[in-house]
């Protein structure tokens, strides 16, 4: 389907606002991070009276703790909020009522980096020295890239630097990179004129998974028809505000540079390089159940999880039109 037909069609989902009052029903959102063009969808929404004409007044905000959001959403003091496919599964595992409703960024961001001319490829890693975060899913992924080109942890040199990636890699500490994205930092290599070799995880052997959800409390969900209401119609205001970033580019530019203190040069290139990034096979906003149980079962496998947890504990993909359901 055309973006422009995709658009009309979910613009025409959304209800008038009436019962919720002229002001709108008060919905909180909590950000993974700082404003970002990740989020362009949720601010174009808001910012075209997407979110407005579906009877919600939403304020979005960003975390003063990253680790906090799903908390937050757990707890019933914030309505939802933006996190990672990965956390849903740990929180799932500690008992935190939370589930996905919506795919913000429905591919892995990601990836492994190089600016060494002589690395194009993983099999070129053999006897270099790699940076990572030294979170536990850094060793799983490195482990599982490594595998599909026949080395091993032996063949390499893993350095832990923490989330000085960039910086470790510019100053040629470190020959490659896995832990940054290739729409944040492969950008801002591009900006200093480098030309990096990047390979998302997806590619390197991860199964794929969605690097941005949205989240909401799934007792509430349950037990609050008010509360349900509300996130049905904020996700489909979400997803028409996707597609019409996705459809007018320079006015998703605009947007963002309202709400972002990043450079006008970086998200001049990182707006469209992301605006590609949004859309899956299905569209803008699918969860693809089948592909969350393939990750939870690489998770499971590489010891990040201690025991299953079913894809259905994760994901309420209720709220999503037809077309996402073959996903």
């Amino acid at each position: 389907m055309r973006r422009s037909a995709l658009l009309a069609a979910l613009a025409a989902l959304l209800p008038l606002a009436s019962a919720a009052g002229a002001g709108g029903q008060k919905l909180t959102l909590t950000l993974d991070w700082t404003p970002n063009p990740d989020h362009v969808g949720l601010y174009d929404a808001r910012d075209t009276g997407l979110d407005a004409r579906a009877g919600l007044d939403v304020a979005i905000r960003a975390p003063s703790d990253p680790t906090a959001p799903l908390k937050l959403v757990g707890a019933g003091q914030s309505d939802l909020a933006v996190s990672y496919e990965q956390e849903l599964f740990f929180a799932a595992a500690k008992g935190l009522p939370v589930v996905a409703v919506a795919a913000v960024v429905p591919q892995p961001l990601n990836s492994f980096m190089a600016i060494e001319p002589a690395i194009r490829s993983l099999r070129d890693l053999r006897g270099r020295t790699i940076g990572i975060t030294g979170v536990p899913s850094d060793y799983a992924t490195l482990d599982t890239a490594l595998a599909t080109v026949g080395l091993s942890r032996k063949d390499v040199r893993v350095v832990t630097v923490g989330y000085d990636l960039l910086p470790a890699l510019l100053a040629h500490r470190v020959d490659a990179v896995l832990g940054v994205y290739r729409n944040v930092e492969g950008i801002q290599l591009e900006l200093r004129g480098l030309h990096p070799t990047v390979i998302p995880v997806d590619r390197a052997g991860v199964p794929s998974y969605d690097e941005l959800v949205l989240v909401a409390n799934r007792t509430r969900l349950r037990d609050d028809p008010g509360y349900r209401s509300a996130v049905g119609r904020f996700v489909r205001a979400f997803l028409a505000g996707t597609a019409d970033a996705r459809s007018h580019p320079a006015r998703a530019l605009a947007i963002l540079r309202r709400v972002t203190a990043s450079p006008a040069a970086f998200l001049e290139r990182a707006t469209p390089a992301t605006l590609r990034l949004l859309a899956g096979p299905d569209g803008v906003g699918c969860l693809g159940v089948r592909a969350w149980q393939r990750f939870g079962a690489w998770m499971l496998a590489h010891g990040l999880l201690k025991r299953p947890v079913p894809a259905a504990a994760v994901v309420d993909a209720s709220f999503l039109p037809a077309r996402c359901r073959s996903a």
